[in-house]
């Protein structure tokens, strides 16, 4: 695995650990909330680089994140494979 994938995993394993322990009573629901507006925030920051970079609008550019980076289905995958 590549070092920024590692650390990519790293980072967002131990963001899901942090908001757990500082909310024991929480329901999963409300985790998986958390980490969606934690994932569209990236979403957005990501889309600005095409709308600056590329002179893409900013929908479009938000298009083209939801087309070439949704990994909910592929992480579905690859979650159940290993239980």
């Amino acid at each position: 695995m590549a070092h920024n994938q590692a650390m990519m995993h790293t980072y967002c394993y131990q963001l899901a650990a942090t908001w757990l322990e500082l909310h024991p009573e929480a329901a999963a629901s409300e985790l998986v909330a958390f980490l969606g507006k934690q994932a569209h925030k990236a979403q957005t920051v990501a889309a600005e680089v095409y709308v600056a970079r590329e002179g893409m609008t900013m929908d479009e550019a938000m298009e083209f994140q939801k087309r070439q980076y949704a990994y909910r289905d592929m992480m579905r995958r690859e979650l159940s494979a290993n239980d």
